[in-house]
């Protein structure tokens, strides 16, 4: 089973925000970063499957070269591998974020593919939407539990809803890249 988590480089929580002199944006030389925690629950889960079932466990991150810690803290978490797409300081949208991701993943074929719930610094829940999209791919959001099936034919996603729990189950191996407008 090889796992793809993409996950981004955020402020440390509880850390305070410095302004540069005049106000008008965040000073980020001091600032300490992070993932995101629903990044880290990606991550955890993607080495517990890879435990499980075997395969590899590669974590991707798109952002500036100091995106790099991000990328070690997750290897030291357990991920196999890391890889960059190193945009400089650039500040990408959900939309130009999930192209670089989609333009990294290229022909290489992930049996799944994770993301956190949303961006822990501007709360989006796009980016992981807008690349199962344009790869063809299957999604369901808002997973709190991963099951296989004892044959490893389909994977059971399951999510909390108002009225209970829903599970949806998708076939595996999941379909090779197709890029979709």
């Amino acid at each position: 089973m090889d796992v793809l988590v993409c996950v981004k480089r955020v402020p440390a929580p509880g850390a305070k925000v410095p302004l540069t002199d005049d106000s008008t944006e965040i000073d980020t030389r001091y600032l300490g970063h992070t993932i995101g925690p629903h990044e880290e629950c990606a991550v955890e889960e993607a080495v517990r499957i890879v435990k499980a079932h075997g395969g590899s466990a590669t974590v991707l991150a798109v952002g500036p070269a100091e995106a790099d810690e991000q990328l070690r803290y997750a290897i030291a978490m357990g991920a196999d591998k890391g890889v960059l797409v190193d945009v400089g300081e650039a500040e990408l949208d959900p939309q130009a974020t999930a192209s670089a991701i989609v333009h990294a993943v290229g022909d290489t074929r992930y049996d799944m593919v994770l993301f956190g719930t949303e961006s822990a610094d501007a709360s989006h829940y796009q980016v992981g939407i807008r690349v199962a999209r344009a790869l063809g791919l299957p999604i369901v959001g808002g997973i709190k539990g991963i099951d296989f099936d004892s044959d490893g034919s389909a994977v059971k996603l399951r999510r909390e809803v108002a009225d209970g729990v829903e599970v949806y189950r998708v076939p595996l191996p999941l379909p090779p890249p197709s890029r979709r407008a």
